[in-house]
């Protein structure tokens, strides 16, 4: 059943207050941003945003989900456009991965600002609950490919996405985030590269 009239309105009215909480939020940073510099802008109440969200916190976290999933978004359609192998497409996914992360608007309010005031745990659940299940299809990609080792494909995942996760963190309060970004994709190639050379000496074996 198509929504109606109200239920578009309320979602027109959510999305602008994300909209201009998140400009807030790159610009101002959390803790500078006050209600009116969200509301304001959007020609809303504070009303309105209670509507939809219990406090400022909550829409920081609604924020930081949408940012997320872009990123995911980002780096699939970055595998997709590409015409190599499984290989070649991690590569490419962890080069969009840092790429995307490195944005000031997703280090100001993803990787700064977020954990200070969700909590790292939080943080981290919508992480794997985002990015989890896509890297999981990566990682079957190389074990289907033998690329990789069969390898138990949840736990390497995990692994893979903290890797890849830490790196961004690390560059987001880096003095210079391009050389944290060159050697991370060093250190985090190198793994894979590893694995690699296992899945080959596993076949050779057998």
């Amino acid at each position: 059943m198509a929504p109606g009239r109200r239920e578009e309105h309320a979602e027109d009215t959510r999305q602008a207050i994300l909209a201009h909480a998140r400009t807030a939020f790159a610009t101002r940073g959390y803790a500078d941003t006050s209600l009116d510099d969200i509301v304001g802008p959007a020609r809303l109440t504070k009303g309105a945003l209670y509507h939809h969200f219990k406090n400022k916190a909550a829409v920081l976290e609604a924020v930081y989900v949408t940012m997320e999933e872009e990123l995911v978004a980002e780096v699939g359609r970055t595998m997709a456009a590409s015409e190599g192998d499984a290989w070649d497409r991690i590569l490419k996914a962890i080069d969009a991965f840092f790429a995307a992360s490195s944005q000031p608007e997703y280090v100001r309010i993803v990787l700064r600002d977020a954990p200070l005031v969700l909590g790292e745990q939080q943080g981290r659940e919508v992480d794997q609950a985002i990015g989890l299940a896509f890297v999981c299809e990566l990682v079957k990609a190389l074990i289907a490919t033998n690329l990789i080792p069969r390898l138990p494909v949840m736990t390497a995942s995990r692994i893979l996405l903290a890797t890849v996760s830490e790196v961004a963190v690390t560059m987001a309060y880096a003095d210079d985030p391009l050389v944290v970004r060159r050697e991370g994709t060093e250190v985090v190639i190198a793994m894979l590269e590893g694995l690699r050379l296992l899945a080959a000496r596993d076949a050779a074996t057998a």
